[in-house]
């Protein structure tokens, strides 16, 4: 009861916006119907877990906010170049005396500014914005690998479980059955109460891995809730029967080309040289057009001497003459270019130029860093894998070899030829060949997953490949 209730609890997830819903559908391949047949479908495939996973839980959803944000900053971007456009108003202080002339009178202006060239903030900022939304959309394919590597590596840890689990108890029915006979045989003499002992220890220790396995598994199927939103105990269909890759070890190179971790590695270097272009633009100078419109201002008060002065130019014989021209005119707005070279300031230092330098040494140190474990992970994934087809390959013959051991075996005993001991046996080793066989069909699958997420196989449309036939429901 407790699994059900907790993976109810995890489901509850909040639903990603359209804009985002869009972007998801192009970047995993999965559509609004894959996610509906998933919720509709008896049995999940791994397809079908994957879908719910994209759109029932906030991962990728997060990753594709990440998205929105750097397109929205690369539009506030381009908008540094759009006038700015203010109302300013201000009122002086101290009041104006009429015996002083004051230096700032208030006033309401309608002020513009028009940047022509910021040294090189402009085009940095362009540049590091269009590098940001490459960035967080290489990062989004990312998310999508690591997320559907999440989803294989629990919905494969929970086929796992429960296969074992069908194992474990099918092995204990048998042993069951084997202690039923051989209190018969104890009672009439046929064998020995020490294999009747012998028998209950096998089957008491059966029980025991059987609760160990049952508590596992439900710790993976909490697991695949949190990771899918799906219901606690949905049955499984295993349906990633993948053919061999079409590319072999010696393509490394051109697999690292299509890895989406690589990829974004090399945009931040792009990120790093626009910040160091920044750097540098910090000492260069700017230029402007401005200007302001006089709404409103404040007329000086006229001192003793200024009227005095009026005075004696209105009695003067030349003032009917000069009168004209002699009165002074404002214009109420002005527009002016402006250049200014910065001096000293906080954004002007030498030790920013330096921080650039830097962050564009270390974001060529992580360029090398993920192109070297790309290389590994591609290498390790594809030799895991031919290694598991090997394993697989013997593991069949094992299992096939098991199976008709314990077939004689049973019928030997059957016909007094062989003891309880040797059936115990070929029943031990019946069980282990079957497990170690389904355990490495299950691996075998999720090695070809994992190799084909470390080769950039499965993204957008190419995701359908691991999409099953559609079967009735």
């Amino acid at each position: 009861m407790l699994c059900p209730v907790l993976c109810a609890l995890i489901g509850a997830t909040a639903a990603p916006g359209p804009t985002v819903r869009k972007m998801l559908y192009r970047v995993t391949g999965v559509t609004g119907d894959d996610v509906a047949a998933a919720r509709a479908a008896k049995e999940l495939t791994l397809f079908d877990a994957y879908a719910l996973s994209v759109f029932n839980t906030e991962t990728m959803a997060i990753e594709g906010e990440n998205s929105v944000q750097a397109a929205l900053q690369r539009e506030q971007a381009f908008t540094s170049f759009i006038p700015s456009l203010s109302l300013k108003a201000n009122n002086a202080f101290p009041e104006q005396k009429r015996n002083y002339t004051p230096l700032k009178s208030s006033a309401v202006s309608l002020n513009a500014r028009l940047p022509i060239i910021t040294g090189l903030d402009q085009v940095s900022q362009i540049t590091m914005s269009i590098s940001g939304v490459k960035l967080r959309e290489l990062e989004l394919y990312d998310g999508a690998g690591r997320l559907l590597d999440e989803v294989a590596s629990a919905y494969f840890g929970v086929l796992l479980l429960r296969q074992g689990l069908r194992n474990g108890e099918q092995v204990l029915g048998l042993h069951a059955q084997m202690l039923g006979e051989l209190r018969r045989r104890v009672d009439i003499g046929r064998s020995r109460r020490s294999d009747l002992l012998r028998t209950r220890s096998q089957m008491y220790a059966l029980e025991a891995q059987i609760k160990s396995i049952r508590s596992s598994l439900s710790h993976a199927e909490i697991a695949l809730c949190s990771l899918t939103g799906a219901q606690a105990g949905a049955a499984l269909r295993d349906a990633a029967d993948l053919p061999a890759p079409a590319y072999a070890l010696a393509d490394e190179s051109a697999v690292m080309e299509k890895r989406w971790d690589v990829r974004a590695a090399r945009e931040k270097v792009e990120q790093a040289k626009a910040g160091l272009l920044a750097a540098y633009g910090g000492h260069l100078p700017s230029a402007y057009i401005e200007g302001s419109y006089m709404i409103y201002q404040e007329k000086p008060k006229s001192s003793l001497l200024d009227r005095t002065m009026d005075a004696y130019r209105l009695t003067s014989p030349a003032s009917v003459l000069t009168s004209q021209y002699s009165k002074t005119k404002y214009r109420d707005y002005f527009v002016s270019i402006g250049v200014e070279l910065p001096i000293l300031g906080p954004d002007i230092t030498f030790a920013k130029v330096r921080e650039a330098h830097s962050v564009k040494r270390q974001a060529d140190l992580g360029l090398s860093k993920t192109v070297r474990l790309a290389r590994q992970d591609f290498a390790d994934s594809y030799k895991t894998w031919e290694s598991s087809i090997g394993e697989l390959e013997a593991y069949k013959q094992a299992f096939a070899s098991a199976e008709e051991n314990y077939r004689l075996v049973a019928a030997e005993y059957r016909m007094n030829q062989v003891t309880i001991l040797d059936v115990l046996t070929s029943l031990t080793s019946l069980q282990g060949a079957r497990d170690d066989y389904e355990r490495a069909l299950l691996q075998t699958r999720l090695d070809r997953v994992r190799l084909g997420i470390a080769a950039g196989e499965f993204y957008g449309d190419n995701i359908r490949a691991l999409r099953p036939a559609r079967r009735a429901q």
